[in-house]
């Protein structure tokens, strides 16, 4: 058995509610997972920018062998 809501019932104002509510909710389930996505391409950057800096000192380090 279906609840007014659900079967066609005329309470426009509940309906309207409900779809409110849903609309909420999607929107802080979207914020959440764009949080994540930005802390993800955050870490892949800092991990990207920690190599290049690494690989730079390494050469570094190599080329200051090779002088001495």
């Amino acid at each position: 058995m279906a609840c007014p809501v659900c079967f066609g019932g005329d309470d426009s104002v509940m309906r309207e509610s409900l779809n409110a509510g849903i609309g909420v909710l999607m929107g802080v389930t979207a914020i959440v997972l764009a949080g994540f996505a930005r802390f993800i391409l955050l870490l892949a950057r800092r991990s990207r920018e920690q190599a290049r800096v690494e690989a730079i000192r390494l050469k570094a380090d190599a080329t200051v062998r090779v002088t001495l």
